[in-house]
């Protein structure tokens, strides 16, 4: 019987390759692209389709989110009660999902009731009626729910960043007020639904195990919609981007026991030459459990449970965003190790140990990325809305793997100066 020795840790080894499942691009007879992802072994497929329909292309706060969480709730034909039903009955699970520059709907069904649940997404998709008694719960409900977000220190601090980095009128700046739910209307959404969702850009990406002939039926229920494709270069036009100088906020509140931290910048989204080398920088920073933030922070200062940092790509920009919760009396002291910790990659290279942990932890994060159809297709979705392909993925191992300690002290230097941050806390000093 094989033995393990539980005191000598197991052998290491390098990821030299990363394999994966890569989608067959094809499309249907109105020209919408459809990609295949044949993967998995289960009679399960996952179907999504992606509009650009996020809040970037609303023209008051809430028209997109609330758009979008109320496709599912009645058709021209369905109640909401008709398609939870029939959902349930086949065994079909929906999904919506918007963000600042895409709305998504997603369906996860078995294959042998792939019709009859496409027959009814193929409505939402087309003839939404938003009838009126859901839509006045739906905007009651997150009225109250936006009321007691107001109270929570981590709100307001995300909320006012987005609006300090890009601008109060920026359409990733803007933020939601009380009154905006008094002003939205059904005829709002409509209107957004009519424009982005029916006579918009649409892609269909499907993943699973995927049976011959899948395409056709596709067609058959998409195939003579309205939709049209756009190119990359149409996606990421329109609105001019703002420029905002650098601001420090104290969102004072009473009656905390905790302070919520956000520091941060704009910076670049995935077209950027250094938007690979900094996800390596910000993973060092604190992209991972035992980032230096992480280290010293948490484990030892003791001032919060978690704190991390991230690089975030947007259509048109992207940000880099530093974000905690401590105590309100240990906050200054927070604030001035998170500036030590920025000021120590800018000066110092990074040791080869701990460059080596963080490239094989990313390397780790690109293999789960690729693990299972469910997850290649949101690694696709997350290129082709930028207008990019695989070679994405491949240079992005490719930097991972060959970034040195010398390039990660550059691009601290070029893109994380102390003085290009802003600095947001909500709750008390």
């Amino acid at each position: 019987m094989l033995t393990i020795n539980r005191l000598k840790e197991p052998d290491f080894k390098s990821i030299e390759k990363i394999e994966y499942v890569r989608a067959e691009k094809t499309s249907i007879s109105n020209g919408i692209p459809l990609y295949l992802i044949n993967a998995g072994t289960e009679g399960i497929l996952r179907i999504e389709l992606l509009f650009n329909a996020g809040s970037w292309f609303e023209t008051a706060p809430l028209i997109a989110s609330s758009t979008n969480a109320m496709l599912g709730e009645g058709t021209q034909s369905r109640t909401s009660e008709m398609i939870a039903e029939s959902f349930d009955f086949y065994g079909t699970f929906f999904q919506l999902h918007v963000d600042k520059d895409t709305g998504s709907i997603v369906l996860y069904t078995l294959s042998k009731f792939l019709e009859q649940s496409l027959e009814i997404l193929s409505d939402i998709t087309t003839n939404s009626s938003f009838p009126d008694k859901e839509f006045q719960t739906y905007i009651k409900k997150r009225e109250q729910q936006f009321i007691e977000d107001q109270g929570k220190v981590r709100t307001l601090a995300r909320t006012e960043f987005m609006k300090i980095i890009f601008g109060k009128d920026h359409p990733y700046g803007k933020k939601t007020t009380i009154g905006d739910f008094q002003r939205i209307t059904k005829t709002m959404l409509t209107d957004f639904y009519a424009k982005f969702y029916c006579k918009q850009e649409v892609s269909i990406i499907i993943s699973g195990n995927i049976k011959p002939g899948l395409d056709k039926i596709i067609n058959d229920f998409f195939g003579t919609k309205s939709f049209y494709f756009s190119s990359p270069s149409e996606r990421t036009s329109g609105k001019a981007l703002s420029k905002e100088e650098p601001k420090k906020i104290l969102i004072e509140k009473e009656n905390v026991y905790q302070s919520a931290i956000r520091i941060g910048k704009k910076l670049f989204n995935k077209h950027h030459p250094d938007y690979m080398g900094m996800q390596i920088l910000n993973t060092i920073l604190g992209g991972y459990f035992g980032s230096r933030l992480m280290k010293n922070i948490r484990e030892e200062k003791g001032y919060t449970y978690g704190i991390g940092s991230m690089v975030i790509s947007m259509h048109r920009e992207g940000y880099m965003v530093i974000a905690s919760e401590v105590g309100k009396e240990v906050c200054t002291p927070a604030l001035q190790e998170i500036y030590h910790e920025i000021k120590v990659l800018r000066e110092t290279i990074v040791a080869d140990k701990e460059l080596s942990l963080v490239k094989n932890y990313l390397l780790g994060e690109v293999i789960r990325m690729f693990d299972g159809p469910f997850a290649l297709a949101d690694s696709l979705k997350s290129i082709i809305e930028y207008g990019l392909d695989y070679d994405y993925y491949d240079r992005a191992i490719d930097t991972i793997k060959n970034t040195t300690a010398k390039q990660l002290l550059d691009l601290a230097n070029r893109h994380m100066a102390p003085d290009s941050f802003s600095e947001i806390v909500a709750g008390k000093y």
